[in-house]
């Protein structure tokens, strides 16, 4: 069995990934949990120790958000980009005892299997729904640069096809006429919800962006960029975690 070594790495340097080395992923709170319960595991265990563990097998760069607990009903209540140096990097991880444990402990805090996790693909002329996409083949660093995120909902006058194929073209025109700056976006279409990430260069550059116009396509849920989060990576040191982190995007950071 091939051994994962893990990584010693400092995040500080840049570490560009494939587009499809990311884990993108939609949670839905488990529902024996209340709100509170549910935001507290999140910030003291759940998006700490992802950090703490995954940065040890190849994590490049994580960005969890926490969705309002006032958000419609059928919108995911986490969202996160979970990058890693390669798709294999994370595929290994079930081999290790630490990575089944942290892959166990979702079903501590979120619903299956009603969450999901998968792999982007390469964004064409159809968009299939529930299936991530990437826009752009180029390698980038999703921990450094600036990004953005927004979850819209479909409204209820609007007919699945119709939401589909709106928001399709509106991912196509981007892939084909990206803003200067624009060099990642992810996407993820559901029956009910829309969720797109994109990364800048800078936070100037963003400003040219047209993820704002998405608010005509979905009732908007949640638009706001991803705030610089230092994360404790130590196993061993005492620890409270993060506090108060309903309705926030964060951009982990960590260092050796």
């Amino acid at each position: 069995m091939p051994k994962t070594s893990p990584s010693k790495q400092s995040t500080t340097a840049p570490r560009p990934v494939p587009p499809d080395a990311v884990r993108v992923w939609r949670g839905f709170r488990l529902d024996t949990l209340t709100s509170s319960e549910f935001l507290t595991a999140l910030g003291t265990i759940f998006i700490p120790v992802t950090v703490q563990l995954q940065r040890l097998y190849f994590l490049t760069a994580y960005l969890p958000t926490v969705l309002p607990t006032s958000k419609p009903a059928g919108v995911p209540d986490e969202i996160a980009l979970v990058f890693y140096e390669k798709q294999q990097s994370y595929t290994d991880t079930s081999k290790i005892v630490a990575g089944r444990a942290y892959s166990s402990l979702h079903k501590t805090v979120f619903a299956f299997p009603a969450s999901l996790s998968g792999f982007p693909v390469l964004l064409g002329p159809t968009v299939s729904l529930d299936q991530p996409y990437f826009l752009f083949q180029n390698a980038v660093d999703w921990q450094q640069g600036f990004t953005k995120v927004f979850v819209g909902v479909r409204p209820e006058s609007v007919s699945v096809s119709d939401f589909v194929a709106k928001l399709t073209a509106f991912l196509q025109k981007e892939q084909k006429q990206p803003a200067t700056g624009l060099d990642g976006a992810i996407a993820c279409v559901s029956s009910q919800y829309v969720v797109y990430w994109e990364h800048w260069q800078t936070e100037a550059q963003s400003l040219q962006g047209s993820i704002s116009d998405l608010q005509q396509l979905a009732t908007s849920v949640l638009l706001q960029h991803h705030t610089r989060q230092a994360v404790n990576p130590s196993l061993t040191d005492h620890y409270e975690g993060l506090s108060n982190v309903e309705g926030k995007s964060y951009n982990t950071t960590w260092k050796e």
